[in-house]
C-alpha cells in the first residue's frame, strides 16, 4: 500500500481537488494552518456552498486582522470579496 503523504500534503491535495471533507479533516489534524491556506479553505466552503462558509469567513477575518494588521481599506476589500462569494451563492 502506498502512503498518502504527510497530513499537510493530503490537505493541499484536498484543497486543490476540491475535496472539502478531506481538507476539513486534515486541517483539524494540522498543528497550524497558514492564513493563506485558511483562505483557500474558506473559498472551498463557498464553492461547495457549505453552511460553514460564513463562520469560517469570520474566523479568517479575525486572524487576518491579528496577523496582518491591514489598513482599513485593505480590510474592507477582503470583507467585500468574502461577502461577494456569499451573495453569489444566494443567487438563483
Amino acid at each position: 500500500m502506498r502512503s498518502a503523504g504527510s497530513p499537510y500534503a493530503v490537505f493541499q491535495r484536498a484543497l486543490k481537488n476540491g475535496n472539502l471533507w478531506v481538507a476539513e479533516a486534515e486541517a483539524r489534524d494540522l498543528r497550524h494552518v497558514s492564513l493563506e491556506d485558511a483562505l483557500k479553505l474558506v473559498h472551498l466552503y463557498a464553492e461547495k456552498e457549505s453552511p460553514k462558509y460564513e463562520k469560517a469567513a469570520m474566523k479568517f477575518l479575525r486572524r487576518y486582522l491579528d496577523e496582518k494588521e491591514p489598513t482599513l481599506k485593505n480590510f474592507a476589500k477582503v470583507v467585500r470579496q468574502l461577502e461577494q462569494r456569499l451573495l453569489d451563492r444566494e443567487l438563483p
